[in-house]
């Protein structure tokens, strides 16, 4: 029997490279979050329907740069910490799958308590189902892995485009109808969400919400599995490792990232704008379709630029305390959506559909900044965030020791 003791991830032995992308990751979810914080979650509106000046332009901002991007770095690390998980867990001796299942189960019960409770734009039930599914690539070569990547990728596009081709179906075949239809649907989402009180909400997202995130929580595993895969590719080629030694591959991800991702995004503007005019049933698959491939190239190029940076000492320092809120991700994405529902919700301050996007950008700087300096803060005197304790405890069945020495 082995010796040794299987403990939670120890501080000293984090890679500060990897808390950084997650700390800047959590930035990014945020910004795209805020639209959905402070408005209806399921009326999707593109840059060029909001009124011209700072408001088109704060959209136009927000879908060019974080739409897609954050989401898929958030994903890619979450599939490289299965990869370390799995890594010190084997050499520890212990056996990977039913630690790494009560991982994944007690995210998912945080997930569902997020979505049930609070917003229905939760993520962390998508990534535990999909985690499930990480577990049947473990053992695979590096090539399989790389073929099942583009494989899954190519399915996701078209699992994209499908949903939203149906989208452009329906609104074509309802016609003028449509719209009167979604704005009386918005009309009761704002009255719910503006003037009801907590539990009133619950029911009311219960019946109206939840069934639809479920279902789409089913689809997003796929949607999300492809990044794992990056992830868990990238730690069993051992690029964080060796960052210097894979300067030269790290600079072919930016120059062919930004240069394919860049025309993606280049066509989707093309069709948003009307340039390229298209009709209805197939305008919004290939808005989605384009922005997903442009996310498939622009992720790995944004990680990559972040570790580029990395290796001079100027952004070494401009960049350290965004390690402490990565440190405290599952942390600091719960919080946000505290913070988000009290400031919106009747039941807090109700300013629900009264912020613009502009205004929310700055709010969602502010909110980050603080959690930047309460996680530096915070981990000065303790070894963990509170939600990372409690997730470690149920993974491990130990305490860990939360207060540093």
């Amino acid at each position: 029997m082995t010796t040794n003791r299987l403990n939670p991830v120890q501080p000293a032995e984090r890679i500060n490279e990897i808390d950084i992308i997650r700390g800047l990751a959590l930035f990014g979810i945020l910004m795209v979050n805020m639209s959905y914080f402070k408005a209806p979650l399921y009326f999707e509106r593109f840059p060029s329907e909001f009124p011209a000046g700072i408001e088109q332009l704060s959209a136009w901002f927000i879908q060019l740069l974080f739409t897609g991007k954050f989401y898929a770095i958030f994903s890619f690390l979450f599939g490289l910490g299965f990869y370390i998980f799995m890594e010190r867990t084997l050499e520890k001796g212990y056996k990977l799958v039913p630690i790494y299942k009560r991982r994944l189960f007690a995210l998912l019960c945080f997930g569902l308590l997020h979505l049930v409770l609070f917003w229905s734009g939760d993520i962390l039930f998508t990534y535990a189902l999909g985690g499930f599914g990480l577990l049947i690539f473990r053992k695979m070569s590096i090539d399989s892995i790389q073929k099942w990547i583009v494989g899954l990728f190519t399915a996701s596009v078209l699992l994209n485009c499908i949903v939203y081709f149906l989208k452009g179906m329906s609104e074509f075949l309802v016609g003028e109808d449509y719209q009167a239809m979604l704005a009386e649907m918005m009309d009761i989402a704002i009255t719910a969400y503006t003037k009801y009180g907590f539990f009133e909400l619950i029911a009311f997202r219960a019946e109206n919400e939840i069934p639809n995130v479920l279902l789409s929580a089913l689809i997003g595993v796929f949607l999300v599995l492809p990044y794992f895969l990056c992830g868990l590719y990238a730690g069993k080629k051992e690029i964080f490792k060796d960052l210097r030694g894979n300067i030269a591959q790290l600079k072919r991800i930016c120059k062919w990232g930004f240069l394919f991702g860049s025309l993606f995004l280049l066509l989707f503007s093309l069709i948003e704008t009307g340039i390229w005019p298209t009709h209805i049933m197939i305008r919004y698959g290939l808005l989605s379709g384009f922005n997903y491939v442009a996310s498939i190239f622009l992720f790995p190029a944004y990680i990559a630029t972040v570790l580029l940076a990395l290796q001079a000492n100027f952004w070494q320092r401009l960049l350290a305390p965004l390690a402490s809120a990565g440190r405290m991700a599952l942390t600091n994405y719960l919080s946000q959506t505290l913070i988000c529902v009290l400031l919106f919700y009747g039941y807090g301050f109700g300013l629900y559909s009264k912020v613009s996007i502009a205004e929310g950008i700055i709010l969602t700087v502010v909110i980050f900044m603080f959690q930047i300096g309460f996680s530096n803060l915070w981990l000065r005197k303790f070894n963990y965030g509170p939600l990372e304790w409690l997730w470690r405890l149920l993974t491990y069945k130990k305490q860990p020791f939360m207060i540093k020495e």
